[in-house]
């Protein structure tokens, strides 16, 4: 029981709360009637994503064991517990399992949704794996975060429903990045201490964290905006637009909240206190949009 809670723990199962609405975006988007969702090929798209994230997260805690002693305690204990060469053998089976599914991808016709796999699985591995270690590497740090997270899997789970994209669609993915990159700045300028201990420069070392909260809060407006105007078309009956308002009030609450950080007395305190609310933010402003997709094919 301990081994299974220390996996989760590496696993940022909290965080991975959200990875159902990750997973189902894409699709939903595509989708003409909800029966299509009933599909093999997005089922082992699930699968696939949810190693790669796991993938993903296992190995930040694996190289980070240093610095999360200092803070986040319960992630460096849980590797502790777990083992290192046992971590290790974890992330082999994991690589094992989505190269499985890459080539079952590949091999099925889906070359694009195969080669954006590959990219999240080298993202996964270069943002926190030595030498490369893009974590550390100041402006370079979000990108394999955010892209890996935020852009690959909408593209890849919509392009195994459609392999055509609208511009709409593509807009819409563009303001949910901004939206997201927005709640992720959060949490770099909440290890801006026990990063700098340890000599890992991040964004908020190199912009300062007064701009990289700027920036997030920035962000997060701009990338909302754009997710109103996006989903706004799928209103069709009152309940769509109970929906929608719900996912509004989220977003700005979200992004409001964020901003209030700049007005704060000391910005990286504040900012350690508002990071606890991460979870809050991803599940209120990504399952509404989930709810709406669905609810407006039925």
């Amino acid at each position: 029981m301990a081994r299974i809670k220390a996996f989760l723990e590496i696993s940022r199962w909290r965080i991975q709360l959200v990875s159902l609405a990750t997973i189902l975006i894409g699709p939903l988007y595509a989708a003409d009637s909800i029966y299509a969702l009933l599909d093999i090929d997005l089922l082992l798209f699930a699968i696939l994503f949810l190693s790669t994230i796991t993938f993903a997260c296992n190995i930040n805690c694996y190289f980070d064991r240093d610095v999360d002693i200092l803070k986040k305690k319960n992630l460096a204990r849980s590797i502790d517990t777990l083992g290192v060469s046992n971590v290790r053998t974890l992330m082999i089976f994991e690589t094992f399992v989505i190269s499985i599914l890459i080539g079952y991808f590949f091999f099925q016709g889906y070359p694009i949704v195969a080669l954006l796999a590959a990219i999240g699985w080298f993202f996964g591995f270069a943002y926190s794996a030595d030498p490369i270690r893009l974590k550390g590497r100041g402006l370079l740090g979000p990108i394999p975060v955010n892209l890996g997270v935020y852009v690959l899997p909408i593209l890849a789970g919509h392009l195994v429903m459609d392999k055509d994209p609208s511009q709409g669609f593509l807009l819409f993915v563009t303001g949910y990045l901004l939206l997201n990159l927005g709640i992720n700045l959060v949490n770099v300028a909440e290890d801006y201490d026990v990063d700098k201990k340890r000599d890992i420069t991040t964004t908020a070392h190199k912009l300062g964290i007064g701009k990289t909260i700027k920036t997030a809060s920035l962000t997060s407006w701009i990338g909302g905006a754009v997710i109103f105007l996006t989903l706004f078309p799928l209103i069709d009956d009152f309940l769509t637009g109970i929906i929608f308002i719900i996912m509004f009030i989220a977003i700005i609450f979200t992004s409001m909240d964020i901003t209030l950080i700049i007005f704060s007395n000391d910005i990286h305190k504040y900012a350690q206190k508002k990071g606890k609310r991460l979870p809050l933010y991803f599940i209120s402003t990504r399952y509404p949009m989930v709810l709406l997709m669905l609810f407006s094919l039925l």
